[in-house]
């Protein structure tokens, strides 16, 4: 459209849109012509931006917990998240915790995103922190 206007002179150069700018001038109702009738737009293949929600509920939401957490007035209060490399099969993966008052932070490196592999970091540094305090 833009190009054969400007060739034939019906519009100068700096007063035709793109087509993209056309086409949301389309959408918007700015224009007196309705998306079946531009059959080129309904041939574009454009991305769809949705927001999807997760399908899985993985455990209890943040938002539900208590008031006394998100004031950070007490320690012992830890998040725990799953960092993933490039998401291929043998990609490490980085366990990392940190607590809510002193946001102290722990990295650990563990085999794989399994449950099994979580647990197996849990209780490793269950047992590095019994030793620790036995020794104190």
């Amino acid at each position: 459209c833009s190009n054969r206007a400007t060739a034939v002179g019906a519009f100068s150069s700096r007063d035709v849109v793109c087509t993209k700018i056309l086409y949301n001038y389309v959408d918007q109702g700015l224009l007196d012509i309705h998306n079946y009738d531009l059959p080129e737009k309904l041939k574009r293949n454009t991305k769809l931006h949705r927001v999807r929600k997760n399908k899985k509920k993985l455990g209890r939401s943040i938002e539900e917990r208590s008031k006394e957490i998100s004031e950070r007035n007490e320690f012992g209060h830890w998040e725990c998240d799953l960092v993933l490399g490039h998401k291929t099969k043998d990609d490490e993966v980085l366990l990392t915790l940190s607590e809510r008052m002193s946001r102290e932070f722990l990295i650990l490196r563990i085999p794989d995103k399994t449950s099994v592999s979580v647990m197996q970091a849990f209780k490793e540094l269950q047992r590095q922190y019994s030793e620790h305090w036995n020794d104190i």
